[in-house]
């Protein structure tokens, strides 16, 4: 997900790389703070979100606000993915927007083939370097005894929960963001310099496969969250002079007394992310359906041109080759992190300071939007077999090199992945091992920098024609759902009409 940190090496390359309607009618309001609450310019606790105002209001299978969110070729979805997941999630910024409150709803299905005796959710602000306490959980309207401890919440079913059954759970939580930078996962979720990053920041339900529920602490080495594809319906109350940035289309707006209040639809995806600062300024370009948004403070104003130009470009390449972009946007937003940039659904973060390397911009911008397609469309276990979406965007990274550079560009980009295998002490190490397995370089250097030459080795021996006929295969097979490394095997195995065990086995098995 992350393209880590600096230039070190021509550009320490992805070493670290990129380590993933109409306007609304319904009633929808900005409130004014009431006596003792805080207003623009005080600080303090934010106001508590109401559950009478959207999203609240709204019916959990009414799913025509996405329809804004959804380009045309993806809008058929809206009919499908009848057991994801739906959150209604109301977010109010203090002014300075160090605290949040927070209420969420969120109706889960099971859609196992086995009955659940609980659910397990990630709360990983409070190991990202926050704090959150949760508050006023309910089960179907009971309220009901958890188990939370270091970024995990178990709730207890009381009675199992059958397939094809759906509960919904309701909860409040206030959040404290911190404002020390990045010791804690790149600092990626935090308040720094001005800028406002809310990654992973409510409690969101993990994946339940195989393996029973994926709630193992996350190596913070790789990307934390593993996530089904769900919907999120999201308010977001924040001071009036803040420019939000959020994963999804706005669907509403209204302002008062100093605040303002935005409705977005998400989904489907993967997560909900949201960035704002008071110093953005908003650059964009619209080409057919889709807008690509680019914010930065005045001062960044060319390189975040730059930075839309590079998306558009990539963009249109990865939905030529491998399935069409999903959404109507992507946005860009500089944050302060010591990783390069990190991809949420619709859109990526970049460090501020990698726009003053033109280079490296290019490089983490398409990196990040490749997550789009392999993280976001096609989902993987990001902590036990991140090569599946890391590999695969450093892989895609080199073909936007080849398809827009040609053949010197694409050789210029592979001698970067070169030298971020030589980060591996070991380099012959197999790159289907979990975050967990790796050291900090060896994470670095096989999955980032061995990875993607497994994947030029297979598109050898399969032939490019019968490769890229995988590649479109394997996209819009696995779309919206999840892949694991089998499943991809498999899936070039049944286009190639060929036994690739060998080289699995050569590089990936371990």
């Amino acid at each position: 997900m992350k393209t880590m940190g600096k230039r070190l090496l021509p550009l320490f390359l992805v070493a670290s790389l990129l380590l993933a309607c109409n306007t609304l009618v319904m009633p929808f309001t900005a409130r004014a703070p009431t006596p003792g609450q805080p207003s623009t310019g005080t600080t303090g606790t934010p106001m508590s979100p109401s559950q009478t105002e959207a999203p609240f209001n709204i019916s959990w299978d009414d799913r025509s606000l996405f329809q804004k969110n959804l380009a045309n070729s993806a809008q058929s979805i809206l009919d499908g993915l009848p057991g994801a997941s739906v959150y209604h999630i109301a977010f109010s910024i203090s002014d300075p927007p160090t605290h949040v409150s927070g209420l969420e709803e969120v109706r889960f299905t099971n859609q196992e083939t086995v009955y659940l005796t609980e659910v397990d959710f990630a709360v990983f602000s409070e190991i990202l370097g926050g704090s959150i306490t949760i508050d006023n959980l309910t089960l179907d309207g009971q309220p009901i005894k958890i188990t939370h401890h270091n970024g995990l919440m178990r709730v207890p079913l009381s009675t199992p929960l059958l397939p094809g059954e759906s509960v919904i759970f309701h909860l409040e939580f206030e959040i404290n963001v911190p404002t020390q930078g990045g010791d804690y996962y790149y600092g990626i979720f935090g308040y720094n310099a001005g800028i406002l990053s809310l990654a992973h920041a409510y409690p969101t339900i993990l994946v339940y496969n195989d393996l029973g529920w994926n709630n193992q602490s996350p190596d913070l080495d790789g990307d934390p969250l593993f996530s089904d594809t769900s919907f999120y319906l999201v308010s977001v109350d924040a001071p009036e002079n803040l420019v939000l940035v959020a994963s999804g289309t706005e669907v509403g707006r209204s302002q008062a007394a100093g605040r303002q209040q935005v409705l977005v639809a998400n989904g489907p995806a993967r997560d909900f992310y949201l960035a704002a600062s008071s110093s953005f300024v908003k650059q964009s370009e619209t080409i057919g359906g889709l807008t690509v948004n680019s914010y930065a403070p005045p001062n960044l104003n060319q390189e975040a041109r730059s930075a839309l130009k590079t998306a558009e470009t990539a963009i249109a390449d990865f939905s030529r080759r491998y399935a069409p972009y999903p959404y109507t946007e992507f946005d860009i937003v500089p944050i302060i992190t010591s990783a390069g940039g990190v991809e949420f659904p619709g859109l990526t973060s970049v460090a501020e300071n990698v726009y003053t390397d033109p280079g490296f911009l290019e490089i983490v911008v398409t990196h990040e939007v490749g997550h789009q397609w392999f993280y976001n469309l096609v989902g993987n276990a990001t902590q036990g077999q991140p090569w599946l979406d890391e590999s695969m965007a450093e892989f895609v990274t080199w073909q936007y090199y080849l398809d827009r550079y040609g053949a010197q560009g694409a050789q210029s980009y592979q001698d970067e992945m070169q030298r971020t295998w030589d980060m591996a002490d070991d380099q012959d190490i197999p790159i289907g091992q979990p975050v967990s397995a790796y050291s900090s370089d060896g994470y670095v250097g096989i999955v980032y920098g061995r990875g993607p030459f497994f994947i030029l080795a297979l598109r050898d021996q399969m032939g490019q024609a019968t490769f890229d006929r995988f590649m479109l295969d394997y996209t819009q097979r696995y779309e919206w759902s999840i892949a694991t490394t089998q499943s991809f095997k498999q899936t070039a195995e049944q286009v190639c009409s060929c036994d690739l065990t060998p080289i699995f086995n050569e590089w990936v098995t371990p």
